[in-house]
């Protein structure tokens, strides 16, 4: 039976078994450590839960944060608790209950490994034995965290008040949600954004506004100044760094943790967020020692903080607009904080590596342009997801970004698609995306791409885009109340001077390459051969996917940006740092 009646008020943390010394427990512990915020339900069978989880979902306001059980069979040959718990409650966690020890058994890790290809879990939970048994509760945390973050459930502090029509209100939620601020958003309309502005003294005059942990009220804020409001620096050192990283993307990081941990004086700038392409992204699953997935975001966050405490310095908001080669190494041209992009600032570094990596090029489709920001995006942005809910949207790509993005759409919209030029996904993704794709029920639209865009019903808002077939040509108008576009990575490298050496898509040549593609003539070092990742300017490195021949995949820029400081040290000689 389900122990207790369902309210609005806590979320809900239901444990499923029949074996009632198997809920006992689960129970125990939960409730001792978790009923102060969580309503801990039992349930005796999965036929109870399913009915717990409807019962919970006809109540206004009724929030499901968890669900433990060890039964995952389906109720009446129709769906799992499981399958129940996520199409009423998107933001939900499941977790099934295996016994200590019996991941060995066939059975057990067969049932695991299926139910995560098919998205019907989320992880696993081993039961606890004893008290208190942390590493149960760790599990448990985990899934908590996630949930909270999920479902928006997390302290905000911090508030914005826009027209959702406007692509700067966007922009600065998105700003926001890849720092790691958990924000509000609230139309100008509202009382509640009403009695904020009023309280501030500041009147809504059709810009975005952002009301900030301490009261104060920005009006339609400039990165820099956004950036300053939580926390962040702009500012520049006023002396010559042992090497200067641009970007800070996973290759970015990695570069920053191990120069600053080898004792370089490390300087990272970056012009727009933390985490580059990879930090947009709803979960990486096959990231090295995240066994139940991360967060782009996340995992740019940890990566920041690494470096950070190593004493690498960060300058945020403030984007490279050239570099010049100087006697003893380089001065980066660096936009003003808060101008706009216009140059403004030198700094003086003996070695540079540039882990820029690269930006989604515009479809030339004439329909879209005028919904760019506020239903179609470039890139893979997860803040926007829940505001997909019960629409058909549409992911334009087949690499493994826009797969995560497409599976994190289907928890809310009503349908998604992917839409790739090619026969398949095969060659371009990972393959446990696409068994993940195909159990959410991602519809997958081949041989085709984008022309058209536009609105029918009402004309500030997106409702249909237009495919070509490339084989026939013909034209086929396709509803979509929103796209996602991931295709067309290019390099921003159009700054870089004509001594750096690139191909004919503004990648950068690094290594043996730089001989073999330029010829002696094309490199300026002497005495020397290029370092593997160097440029054709000695003490100019690039790494991650702004290099030519990079693998693109988020492991393979943590690895070069790691790798590239040794042949850093060798360039700037063993007095320098360590």
């Amino acid at each position: 039976m389900v122990a207790q009646q369902h309210s609005a008020g806590q979320p809900v943390i239901l444990v499923v078994s029949a074996d009632e010394d198997v809920r006992a427990s689960l129970l125990e512990p939960l409730r001792r450590r978790y009923a102060d915020d969580y309503r801990v339900v039992e349930a005796d069978g999965p036929a109870r839960a399913v009915a717990a989880v409807e019962e919970l979902a006809a109540i206004e306001g009724g929030s499901m944060a968890l669900v433990l059980s060890d039964d995952a069979s389906p109720v009446d040959d129709h769906e799992s608790v499981f399958a129940a718990a996520r199409r009423r409650f998107p933001d939900v966690r499941r977790g099934l209950v295996i016994e200590w020890g019996s991941w060995a058994d066939r059975v057990t890790s067969d049932a695991v490994l299926q139910l995560m290809t098919h998205v019907q879990i989320d992880y696993y939970v081993v039961r606890p034995t004893h008290s208190p048994d942390e590493s149960f509760h760790r599990a448990i945390t985990d899934f908590l965290r996630e949930h909270e973050a999920a479902a928006g459930k997390r302290h905000r502090a911090y508030t914005v008040i826009g027209d959702v029509s406007q692509p700067r209100t966007h922009e600065l939620r998105n700003r926001l949600a890849r720092a790691g601020v958990p924000a509000d958003h609230l139309d100008p309309t509202a009382a509640d954004a009403q009695s904020m502005l009023d309280a501030a003294g500041v009147a809504y005059t059709g810009v975005p506004l952002v009301r900030t942990a301490d009261g104060r009220v920005l009006v339609d804020p400039d990165d820099a100044e956004l950036a300053r409001a939580y926390g962040l620096s702009t500012s520049l050192p006023d002396h010559v760094v042992d090497v200067v990283v641009i970007g800070a993307g996973p290759s970015g990081l990695a570069a920053a943790v191990y120069a600053s941990s080898e004792g370089l004086d490390t300087l990272v700038l970056e012009g727009e967020s933390i985490g580059g392409q990879a930090g947009s992204s709803s979960l990486i699953r096959n990231y090295l020692g995240f066994s139940r997935g991360v967060s782009g975001a996340e995992l740019a966050q940890r990566a920041y903080q690494q470096a950070w405490v190593f004493g690498a310095q960060f300058a945020h908001t403030r984007r490279v607009t050239g570099v010049r080669m100087v006697d003893d190494g380089f001065e980066v041209v660096v936009s003003a904080a808060g101008a706009n992009g216009a140059a403004g600032d030198v700094v003086r570094a003996r070695a540079v590596v540039l882990a820029s990596g690269v930006t989604y090029r515009r479809l030339a489709a004439p329909g879209l342009a005028r919904f760019v920001g506020s239903s179609v995006f470039y890139g893979a942005s997860s803040v926007e997801a829940r505001a997909q809910t019960g629409r058909d949207v549409l992911v334009v790509g087949g690499g493994n970004s826009a797969g995560q993005a497409a599976l994190h759409l289907a928890r809310y919209a009503r349908s998604v698609s992917l839409v790739v030029r090619g026969p398949s996904l095969a060659a371009s993704m990972s393959q446990y995306l696409i068994d993940q794709l195909d159990a959410a029920g991602v519809g997958l639209i081949t041989g085709s791409h984008v022309v058209d865009a536009g609105a029918t019903r009402d004309p500030d808002r997106l409702d249909h885009v237009v495919l070509q077939r490339s084989d026939s040509g013909e034209q086929v108008s396709v509803p979509a109340d929103a796209v996602f576009i991931t295709i067309g990575a290019r390099p921003h490298t159009e700054w870089l001077p004509p001594e750096v050496l690139r191909d004919q898509w503004g990648s950068v040549i690094t290594g043996a390459e730089v001989l073999e593609e330029g010829g002696r003539r094309a490199w300026l070092g002497s005495g020397r051969d290029p370092f593997p990742l160097e440029s054709s300017v000695p003490g100019f490195f690039a790494v991650g996917d702004v290099r030519r021949g990079s693998i693109k995949r988020v492991a393979s820029a943590v690895g070069e940006g790691s790798v590239v400081i040794s042949t850093v040290h060798q360039h700037l000689g063993p007095h320098v740092g360590g």
